[in-house]
């Protein structure tokens, strides 16, 4: 049995909060997870259509900058026009959370060694966020041919099936992301 002794919520809260404040007064930083939030919410929205995004970002003859705005600002740029509003949001609200995270993950592996980061919640949620993802024409999730091979062919069962992983995703995420402060918060106490 451990002897130690937790902190109420709300001071674990407080101190996590300084954390993140502590991450995001850096500009780099804040480009980062600006960087992240492209990436993971490029990632989600291309899970069912990688070939097509490699066709774009390998071979299609228009200049790279065509080629990124393509795969990264275009799918999001449009989000809710592809998908139900809802299942948009998640997806945004991820994008936001995870580019937040890794730019968090960056600070803390930067300063301390990989076997303090809390790593279940980070990758689950990005786990989640894919299966939750989608067809960028269709919004289609990708469990849809998985569960139809179980019967379950009701496009709103699917849909919000996807909805619902991809909200679970951003509770993972954001569970990681009060570790990663509290992580700081610690970090920069010892420096005193």
């Amino acid at each position: 049995m451990s002897n130690t002794i937790k902190a109420p919520l709300s001071i674990r809260l407080k101190a996590s909060a300084r954390g993140f404040l502590a991450v995001f007064t850096d500009l780099r930083y804040v480009a980062i997870a600006a960087l992240g939030i492209l990436f993971f919410g490029s990632l989600v929205i291309w899970s069912l259509n990688l070939e097509f995004a490699r066709y774009v970002l390998l071979e299609l003859p228009v200049s790279l900058g065509v080629r990124l705005q393509t795969i990264f600002w275009d799918p999001l740029w449009s989000i809710f026009t592809t998908y139900n509003n809802t299942q948009a949001l998640g997806i945004m609200l991820f994008s936001v959370l995870s580019g937040l995270n890794s730019a968090m993950l960056i600070y803390v592996l930067k300063r301390q060694s990989f076997r303090n980061i809390p790593k279940k919640s980070g990758f689950g949620g990005t786990v989640f966020a894919v299966l939750a993802g989608g067809c960028v024409a269709c919004g289609t999730s990708i469990l849809a041919p998985l569960a139809a091979t179980f019967g379950a062919t009701s496009g709103a069962f699917l849909r919000d099936l996807s909805t619902m992983l991809n909200w679970a995703a951003s509770l993972l995420i954001i569970y990681s992301i009060y570790k990663l402060g509290l992580l700081v918060a610690t970090m920069q106490a010892k420096n005193r």
